[in-house]
């Protein structure tokens, strides 16, 4: 009796229909576009049964060589294409989908803003960032030593920073400075710290103990809002964008849809992002 019941649970157990099997979804480039990607990866296996997986660390350009050999489905953007991006790879008809954007600022102690430093341009930060520019004197502040925390090279902030002082990545000396990987980590020494430069979204300052700078070039001071950035005035930003081979279908849509909807985009402002209606709200009061 009891070797019939037993194979009468394996013959159940086998007539039982297999789960559907997740697709998996490759993504791969930049980092600052894979960090709210990450973080929807558990809500896409459990609600959607898709399996994305993420490669970042190699930027826009491994992520387009990825999606024109077919070893991604997404590409992860963190500018717009150029013509020669699309040269490329003629055979793929390339479509970018903007999830967000990411706007970064200078900020400062309240120390260097009571000193009267309100504005930096290109010189002035490349001079800080090589270490040629120590003390706040030298930049018509107060007499205060310069400490600046750098998020990690290779990074978001660290990028938008060192396109515009150098054009490129790969002419930007090596940061050998003081680090921080977090937000928080940020505000802590911008607050406590005195003297302190470092990098954050805008929306992560309080102008009371923490305050941005604005950008100068020829003597225009250029603050770090949306409006000129839409205006293309302020430097210190760049789109979030997927970019995939033609209209999005199957599990890629879905991830698209997604990362464009609600729950998406609180991933998104999470990482101190510009949100799509937030940069929608901005071009309409233009």
């Amino acid at each position: 009796m009891k070797h019939h019941l037993l194979w009468l649970l394996v013959l159940l157990w086998l007539c039982v229909p297999d789960a559907k099997a997740q697709e998996m979804i490759r993504a791969c480039g930049a980092v600052s576009v894979a960090l709210p990607l990450a973080e929807a990866v558990n809500v896409l296996r459990t609600e959607r049964n898709i399996e994305l997986v993420l490669q970042a660390g190699g930027g826009t350009g491994m992520g387009l060589e990825a999606l024109g050999t077919k070893a991604a489905n997404i590409a992860l953007s963190s500018r717009e294409l150029t013509p020669a991006d699309k040269a490329a790879y003629p055979e793929l008809q390339l479509v970018e989908i903007p999830i967000g954007v990411q706007l970064v600022s200078m900020a400062v102690s309240r120390d260097v803003w009571e000193g009267g430093v309100h504005a930096l341009n290109a010189d002035q930060v490349r001079g800080i960032y090589e270490g040629k520019i120590t003390n706040w004197q030298q930049v018509g502040g107060p007499s205060l030593p310069i400490k600046v925390f750098m998020s990690d090279p290779g990074r978001g902030q660290w990028e938008i920073l060192v396109y515009w002082l150098y054009k490129e990545l790969k002419m930007a000396p090596v940061w050998r400075g003081a680090r921080v990987k977090k937000f928080s980590e940020t505000r802590n020494m911008l607050e406590f710290t005195p003297g302190c430069l470092s990098l954050l979204p805008p929306s992560f300052a309080d102008q009371r103990n923490i305050f941005t700078l604005a950008v100068e070039k020829d003597g225009v001071v250029v603050e770090p809002t949306l409006t000129h950035v839409l205006e293309g005035k302020y430097p210190l930003s760049r789109p979030l964008l997927l970019v995939v081979d033609d209209k999005p279908t199957g599990a890629v849509k879905v991830i698209v849809d997604f990362m464009t909807g609600e729950r998406g985009q609180a991933l998104v402002k999470q990482f101190g992002y510009v949100t799509l209606a937030e940069f929608k709200a901005a071009k309409e009061k233009r």
